[in-house]
């Protein structure tokens, strides 16, 4: 099993969190599943440790790891169904008296929102959470035109373990992680538009590429990013993302990020939270210092922080 430890993770595998405290880590992981129980194996107490990343893909929150042997339960989520994709290790999940075990050869649990107790060797994977009235209206609208949800309603009602079996369901497989490659690895789609090898594909405009960007900067203003960020999201080298905003913006990349920054933080004084402060508008949109946030809002607004919010104040009030 210590080949599992290898594997890297599907996802952020540089900027994975490191566990070795359960307690810790069930804290955290209770943030986003009903978690009734959650420990180390018997015997594998002193070795714990567990590797996790999470991101969001639209609605879904996923979570990829890698754990030693651990052992918990899951409370009921009704409505939601909880899927786990096994890359290595394996895993034994005990559900309505049934018992389903997934490994990288039958690598998908799926349960439709019921409680459920596990029992995990070592393993990587990832995990996440998806609508079922959503699966069901996607389903639907696959199917065609005047085909009712309720026809695939006990197909998402039943737990099951879905395997590699070299027939629909072994592609079927290989397609969703394929996809999942697709959603969570920006750089893999660009790649693959601009392979002229690729089938049916031509190479993405420069102007998608940065359209796709200037898209994730501006659901990314609240966390720090770097221009090595950017430079890995698009695949542009440095000088070629510099000239590429200057014709599109007429300033560079990180002046640009900066001025998105201010003019969020003045539309979130002008219609401020009833708890809001500068200070506390100012760190949500990544600005460190106070006193650089009020020179640079200012210096482009010819307003002070604390005048936008008194205004946002009283037309809100």
């Amino acid at each position: 099993m210590e080949d599992v430890a290898l594997l890297p993770l599907l996802f952020h595998d540089r900027k994975a969190t490191l566990d070795r405290d359960a307690q810790v880590l069930a804290s955290r992981l209770a943030q986003h599943y009903a978690l009734l129980d959650f420990g180390p194996r018997q015997g594998s107490e002193r070795n714990f440790l567990h590797r996790s990343s999470t991101t969001r893909a639209g609605d879904p929150v996923l979570t990829c790891g890698y754990t030693t042997p651990i052992q918990g339960t899951i409370g009921e989520n009704s409505g939601v169904a909880s899927i786990n994709i096994c890359c290595g290790g394996a895993s034994s999940y005990q559900i309505e008296r049934q018992v389903l075990q997934i490994n990288p050869q039958r690598p998908l649990f799926f349960s439709p929102g019921q409680e459920y107790s596990y029992t995990v060797d070592h393993f990587n994977g990832t995990a996440f959470h998806l609508d079922l009235n959503r699966l069901r209206t996607t389903a639907a609208a696959m199917a065609g035109l005047g085909v009712s949800e309720r026809r695939f309603a006990p197909d998402l009602e039943r737990p099951r373990a879905l395997g590699l079996d070299g027939g629909r369901c072994d592609g079927l497989l290989r397609l969703l992680c394929k996809q999942f490659a697709l959603l969570l690895c920006s750089q893999l789609d660009v790649l693959l538009q601009s392979d002229p090898h690729a089938p049916g594909v031509g190479a993405p405009s420069k102007q998608r590429i940065l359209d796709d960007l200037v898209e994730w900067i501006d659901a990314n203003l609240c966390r720090p990013i770097s221009l090595t960020d950017l430079e890995q999201r698009s695949g542009y080298s440095r000088r070629n993302l510099q000239l590429a905003f200057h014709q599109r913006f007429g300033c560079g990349p990180i002046q640009w990020v900066r001025q998105q920054r201010l003019e969020r933080a003045r539309q979130a004084l002008l219609h401020p939270k009833s708890d809001d402060s500068v200070a506390a508008v100012a760190a949500r949109f990544g600005f460190s210092s106070l006193s650089v946030f009020s020179r640079d809002l200012q210096a482009r607004f010819g307003l002070r922080p604390s005048d936008l919010l008194r205004e946002g104040r009283r037309r809100h009030g």
